[in-house]
């Protein structure tokens, strides 16, 4: 099988010096097997490690959030599926060596598309160093799911859930949310509710739903117990 070395580093933006570094990037075990070659799976355990680092740094300095939601975020941004979408999209599926029993078969995985993509982060950031490396995941991974990006910042956080996994964890006592109030006309009104914890008032919120208000009074409640633990 001819590799193509030129045409896909057109493709990943980025020309290695170790040329025999980047095939290894694209050898699958079964291939590796096969042609008793060194596969790709020690750079793909690699390059999983740089891309949560690289995606960090990305969503702390663009992104707004606490812990919890720009861990979600930095989850579903190098999960299985964006990963394997980019390398379908850059075209590098098709230059994956594979053995030739997958091939007669047609038994792919979708694991193998995102773990070339791993691969190839490892891969650019030994041969060229992490500013090449951020460069490929920024120009590829970032840019392609700029959409996918800016849902999970308009998807509201949900303090509710959050709140009952702590008090349960801490084993706080039953949380109680108490209507005291709406205001305003029946097209736009504004709810009042409190916040209790184990007959203790923990929290405030309104907003323009109970559901709202709810929510902001948990908010209110997860960030006093954050205070409370830094203290």
């Amino acid at each position: 099988m001819i590799f193509e070395i030129a045409e896909i580093e057109k493709r990943i933006g980025y020309a290695f010096k170790d040329k025999l570094l980047l095939r290894k990037c694209f050898t699958h075990s079964s291939y590796a097997h096969e042609q008793n070659e060194e596969n790709n799976e020690l750079l793909e355990f690699f390059g999983d490690a740089i891309l949560d680092f690289v995606v960090t740094e990305y969503l702390m300095e663009n992104e707004r959030g606490d812990e919890g939601e720009l861990t979600q975020k930095r989850a579903n941004l190098v999960s299985k599926s964006p990963l394997q979408e980019v390398v379908f999209e850059l075209g590098l599926d098709k230059y994956l060596l594979l053995s030739s029993g997958i091939l007669k078969n047609a038994n792919y995985e979708d694991k193998m598309y995102s773990s070339l993509y791993e691969a190839l982060v490892a891969g650019i950031y030994i041969d060229g160093g992490i500013v090449n490396a951020k460069k490929f995941i920024l120009n590829t991974l970032i840019k392609s799911q700029k959409e996918r990006v800016k849902k999970l910042v308009q998807k509201p956080y949900d303090y509710k859930s959050r709140l009952q996994e702590f008090v349960q964890k801490k084993k706080l006592g039953p949380i109680v949310y108490e209507n005291i109030g709406k205001t305003g006309p029946d097209h736009h009104p504004t709810f009042e509710v409190e916040l209790f914890i184990n007959g203790e008032k923990k929290g405030y919120g309104k907003g323009s739903s109970k559901k709202q208000a709810e929510m902001k009074a948990a908010e209110v409640a997860l960030q006093k117990y954050k205070k409370g633990r830094k203290r």
